[in-house]
């Protein structure tokens, strides 16, 4: 399983100099690890010492000075007298430098270039709609036409780290995220996304079953539903693999923490807000970070920082499930409980919608967060009787609806649905 480990935090609190000290850490402890900069311009190979950037992203030469450095050293090492030696802190030097480049050969750097990558979706874009509307006379957009899309950017991000995540290329994918605010925005998005598909994939169904009748005996003429279906459906699989990578049990987001009185509400409600959409917060390996005097540059000095942020060595967090709503058979009823740890009862907004649960989550200076969490089938026909927070969970209590429910099937449907689970 490929780990996951999205570092984020407010702008200035060194994101990027603790994500490129996470990955050497990850990466001399044997692990094939990807540094991903998803905003980055140009600062995790300044960070590195690194050369330069190649075309397809790659930082290049990263610290290359090191191993002349120790090339002497390491020399005397392995010679016949070195067993002999006095001088332990050159042999230790050399150690380190060995140790050193284990961790450049197990490391990857590479920039998401988020202009490019927009360019890219958009020509493919404007490829897609040239069939359909050439078939109806009209013209088709060029591609700097189409431009510029919000959202668009964090979307392609997202789907690059999915796609590093699912590839059996790496054994750690540690990701230089922007800062915390926009972090948030990007990482609502999956389900965002997949809550707006629900309510359009049902509505395009319906209408292409009406038409279908009409468009059969329109021989040659491409239907527009079938073009929606099939962006929907690509859509949906690609919603699903980020949504895979960004919960599965080795991914965390990995919070680093600021002593600005300015970020302090923002950083107390993330974790809150990151378990609205499902995602594991770690909020403090980070936290309490020692500041230093000098920024550290150089593979040199990120290796000493990562020592001692994580003296354990190993920088991956623990394998656990995300947190996720549970339905619980309660009484005469259930209970949906919902984690939402650190949420305070004035920030908390509740509201049914069809076969949804509307959870928002307000903080001052953020845009809302909320997520529409698609009800098990039991609860589907019931009506809300409760709702209160309890040690961080959202507690909903839920009620059969007689009208909705069979007389003969209110006797017992509790200990049914229990056993079935969401039928």
């Amino acid at each position: 399983m490929t780990r996951l480990l999205f570092l984020t935090g407010p702008g200035g609190a060194g994101t990027t100099t603790l994500a490129a000290a996470t990955a050497l850490r990850a990466a001399a402890g044997g692990h094939r690890t990807l540094l991903l900069g998803v905003a980055d311009a140009g600062e995790l190979a300044a960070v590195l010492g690194a050369s330069g950037v190649s075309g397809d992203g790659n930082v290049l030469d990263i610290d290359d000075a090191l191993d002349d450095d120790f090339e002497d050293i390491e020399d005397s090492e392995n010679s016949e007298n070195s067993e002999n030696s006095e001088n332990s802190g050159e042999l230790g030097a050399a150690r380190a430098s060995a140790v050193r480049r284990t961790a450049l050969a197990n490391l990857t750097v590479r920039r998401f270039d988020p202009a490019a990558a927009t360019e890219t979706a958009l020509v493919d874009l404007a490829k897609l709609l040239t069939g359909p509307l050439a078939a109806a006379g009209l013209s088709a957009p060029d591609a700097t036409e189409l431009g510029p899309v919000p959202g668009l950017p964090d979307i392609l991000a997202l789907r690059e780290i999915a796609t590093a995540v699912g590839s059996s290329e790496w054994d750690t994918v540690v990701v230089d995220g922007p800062p915390l605010k926009a972090a948030l925005a990007m990482l609502a998005w999956p389900e965002t996304a997949a809550a707006a598909l629900r309510r359009v994939r049902p509505i395009e169904g319906q209408a292409a079953r009406a038409l279908r009748p009409l468009l059969a005996g329109l021989v040659g003429l491409p239907s527009p539903f079938a073009m929606v279906t099939q962006w929907t459906d690509n859509a949906a699989a690609e919603i699903a693999a980020v949504r895979a990578a960004l919960v599965h049990p080795g991914s965390v987001v990995r919070i680093v923490g600021s002593p600005a009185a300015a970020a302090q509400s923002l950083l107390q409600a993330t974790p809150t807000l990151l378990a609205l959409h499902g995602l594991r917060a770690d909020a403090e390996t980070l936290a309490d970070v020692p500041r230093q005097d000098a920024e550290p540059l150089g593979v040199a000095a990120l290796e000493a920082l990562g020592e001692a942020v994580y003296p354990g060595g190993d920088p991956g967090p623990g394998l656990a499930d995300p947190p996720e709503p549970v339905m619980i058979g309660e009484g005469e009823g259930y209970r949906y409980d919902l984690p939402l740890p650190g949420v305070e009862r004035d920030q908390l907004g509740l509201v049914r919608s069809g076969d949804e649960l509307v959870v928002s989550v307000e903080v001052p200076g953020v845009a809302a967060q909320r997520r529409a969490f698609p009800l098990p089938g039991a609860l589907r026909r019931c009506r809300i009787a409760s709702a209160r927070i309890s040690d961080g969970v959202l507690r909903v209590g839920f009620k059969p609806d007689e009208s909705l429910w069979p007389e003969r099937f209110l006797a017992d449907h509790s200990d049914e649905d229990t056993q079935n689970g969401d039928r």
